[in-house]
């Protein structure tokens, strides 16, 4: 859509700083773009892999020689981990979940399908869809971030599911960026910071040090998760989307026209 052709949105023309990681900055920076603000993508956290790719090999067989009944995926990172090299579709007979459109687009790319989504995208929400089709005595392969949060593995086990978590990968402060980010904050002019998982928050504290935001800068996130990261930050969010994935985040900015305070830090 051409520029003459936008809808007015209220992101016309402000900055909009984007602290997903690199290999996944480029889609939101594109909605972004695409609602009219202006994007500045400073990734403040990398991926580091935890596993081998002989231990993936021994996992996928695990999967493929029928170790498990479920696989549930809560990032799109997990996915793009586990299933290198894999197949294009899961082995008969296993039931895939993912906790929301991202990550159930990242298996679409692998050529793997999904349970239909959760009504909210997060692990609550996961969790009461995989017991509303039945859980009790299924083996449930968990792989995901290190650290993420027990919400789902404790879910699912309370209503009898058989839960192995694995510890894919962690995401770890990306240092080449700290002076970018820290000029960024410094020289003014943004007028949003967006978060996007609770590493991006913990992150972006670690690289920004005693460098609060900018005056007239808020701070915009996903969903109540990572909200509740900002707010141990001591970050009280302007906009927590409703609907929690990339679009709804923008879509949540765009409606949000109403004045910035002058600083998401609090005192």
């Amino acid at each position: 859509m051409s520029p003459a052709a936008r809808p007015h949105s209220g992101l016309e023309g402000q900055l909009v700083l984007v602290t997903r990681a690199a290999h996944q900055a480029p889609a939101l920076a594109s909605l972004l773009a695409a609602a009219g603000a202006v994007p500045i993508s400073i990734p403040v956290m990398r991926l580091d892999p935890l596993l081998a790719p002989g231990q993936i090999e021994q996992v996928q067989g695990r999967i493929w020689d029928g170790g498990f009944d479920d696989l549930v995926f809560t990032s799109a990172n997990a996915v793009t981990l586990l299933l290198a090299g894999a197949p294009a579709g899961p082995p008969p007979g296993l039931r895939v979940f993912a906790i929301g459109p991202g990550t159930a687009a990242g298996l679409r790319a692998q050529g793997w399908g999904a349970e239909l989504l959760p009504e909210g995208f997060i692990a609550e929400s996961l969790a009461a869809r995989m017991v509303e089709l039945g859980v009790a005595g299924r083996r449930v392969l968990l792989p995901r971030a290190k650290g993420a949060r027990e919400v789902l593995p404790e879910l699912l086990g309370r209503s009898g599911a058989l839960v192995e978590t694995l510890d894919l990968y962690r995401m770890e402060p990306e240092e080449a960026m700290r002076a970018s980010l820290q000029t960024a904050l410094t020289e003014g002019g943004l007028s949003w910071v967006t978060f996007t998982s609770g590493s991006s928050v913990s992150c972006f504290v670690e690289l920004a040090g005693d460098i609060p935001l900018p005056d007239g800068c808020a701070v915009a996130c996903i969903g109540p998760v990572t909200a509740a990261a900002l707010r141990r930050a001591r970050f009280e969010p302007r906009v927590v989307a409703l609907t929690h994935s990339m679009e709804g985040l923008v879509e949540a900015l765009a409606a949000s026209c109403s004045r910035l305070p002058e600083n998401g830090l609090r005192p």
